[in-house]
């Protein structure tokens, strides 16, 4: 069973709190042992001497009988209100023995006939079958005598008992009030990814805004910003599909229509006129299928965002090539094709279809609007970091406020009654976004419309 994020964050902080407090209830035990058996250690050193200064001051023999009297009233003595105090009383023994071991000439109440410990200074603990005790041993050299004080451990491991059981209590408490704490934590933390799962399920594609949070935690803010550019793309993406379905269903309207047209009118020709109408039927089949073939290319270069990584290429072979492909359509129109080429060149990893197709349009363009007649200039240099491939034609050029629009798709700049869909550029000008690049368009100084192409150079082939 898979746990969501919100019992396994629960689940690891219960577990670490309840580690944490196991800790802390063992190292408190082992402090307070340690602590209480060291207070109980020094209160039974400080008895023995007290009892050891006493009885180094005045005859020993004379007053063992008077110091057992006294602990026997004393133990025999009850205390309602402090029983305590009679139970703590009872723990101490007294032993004293002679430094030769020959006799024991004094014992408490409840103390043993044999010695408490060895007869040597020092603190010891004896564990018996029947009975445990702690006994501090000290001489008494006016008496030549052995003082041995000692207690039962029964109100040391009273105290630590207790003690620990306050820790255990503390522990079980404080685990669960930590963990409501930690909920409460986890719940506060994990609203904003409630929150967006929220926007998320109740969002559609015709609601593609970009998502605001009431708060977004920094770990949070990589996701949302992902999100808002998914959502930009895809309404840009579904902007564009929009566009394109119109403006192609707007140009293929006419072209159907013509042929639809002139099939009609082919019904009812003689055999004579026949073949000049079949020309020009043909002609608009031509026009249809180059401009059903253009709105394909485009579609497929709006689906693109970007190039695979492409070999180095000679861009100067590459545009000869391209070049001497369009040779035949140039003949026809008694166009003079040109290329001009600096040497050396550094090679540019780019697709080389790409650069083919962009020069294909823009030589088809200069040659069809540059004039029968007139010469195409190509040229291919360098200029700064970038390489520049430019195509001019000898034309008329274009209207200074119409040059921003050439690149939008279906303009033509005027020239509604020629055979081109105002798609070329808009093409070119997609391929140089795909290879990173820009498409620049200005009249010639000389006359005729320029078109430049600028691929960036990498960082490897800057000048030195």
């Amino acid at each position: 069973m898979k746990l969501s994020i919100r019992s396994t964050l629960l689940l690891l902080l219960f577990l670490i709190l309840l580690l944490a407090i196991l800790l802390n209830s063992v190292l408190g035990h082992l402090l307070v042992r340690h602590e209480v058996n060291e207070v109980f250690d020094a209160e039974l050193a400080v008895s023995a001497k007290l009892i050891k200064g006493l009885l180094e001051d005045d005859d020993l023999m004379e007053d063992l009988p008077r110091i057992a009297q006294v602990m026997d009233e004393s133990l025999g003595r009850v205390q309602p209100d402090q029983p305590e105090l009679e139970a703590y009383e009872r723990t101490r023994l007294i032993q004293i023995w002679r430094q030769n071991g020959d006799g024991l000439l004094f014992r408490s109440p409840g103390a043993p006939f044999h010695a408490l410990a060895p007869l040597r200074a020092g603190f010891y603990h004896h564990q018996g079958q029947s009975a445990e005790w702690l006994v501090y041993v000290t001489d008494l050299p006016a008496a030549d005598a052995w003082l041995m004080v000692g207690e039962y451990p029964h109100a040391r491991n009273e105290i630590i008992g207790e003690l620990g059981g306050i820790f255990g209590v503390s522990g079980v408490v404080a685990l669960i009030l930590c963990t409501l704490i930690a909920l409460a934590a986890i719940e506060f933390g994990l609203s904003p990814l409630r929150q967006l799962g929220s926007i998320l399920r109740r969002r559609s594609l015709q609601n593609l805004q970009p998502v605001s949070l009431s708060r977004t935690p920094k770990e949070l803010r990589p996701v949302v910003d992902g999100l808002n550019d998914m959502f930009s793309r895809l309404s840009a993406g579904f902007e564009r599909e929009r566009r394109f379905v119109a403006d192609a269903a707007h140009e293929l309207r006419t072209p159907l229509a013509v042929l639809k047209l002139q099939t009609q009118h082919l019904q009812n020709l003689d055999c004579g006129e026949l073949q000049q109408e079949l020309q020009q039927l043909e002609q608009g089949a031509d026009r249809t299928g180059r401009l059903v073939e253009q709105l394909l290319l485009l579609a497929r270069m709006d689906d693109s965002h970007s190039t695979a990584s492409a070999a180095p290429q000679d861009m100067a072979e590459l545009c000869r090539r391209t070049l001497a492909a369009l040779q035949w359509q140039a003949d026809v129109h008694r166009v003079d094709l040109s290329f001009d080429a600096e040497e050396p060149l550094p090679a540019l990893a780019v697709e080389p279809s790409l650069v083919e197709m962009a020069l294909r349009n823009l030589v088809d363009n200069a040659i069809r609007y540059g004039g029968d007649g007139q010469a195409v200039d190509t040229r291919l240099f360098r200029q700064d970091d970038d390489l520049c491939l430019s195509v001019r034609d000898h034309g008329a050029g274009v209207a200074a406020d119409e040059l921003s629009r050439l690149s939008e798709r279906f303009y033509r700049a005027g020239r509604s009654g020629d055979s081109g869909a105002g798609l070329g550029l808009s093409i070119v000008s997609r391929i140089m976004e795909t290879c990173h690049g820009r498409c620049q368009l200005a009249n010639h100084a000389d006359g005729g419309l320029e078109v430049t192409l600028v691929f960036p150079l990498p960082a490897s082939a800057a000048p030195a």
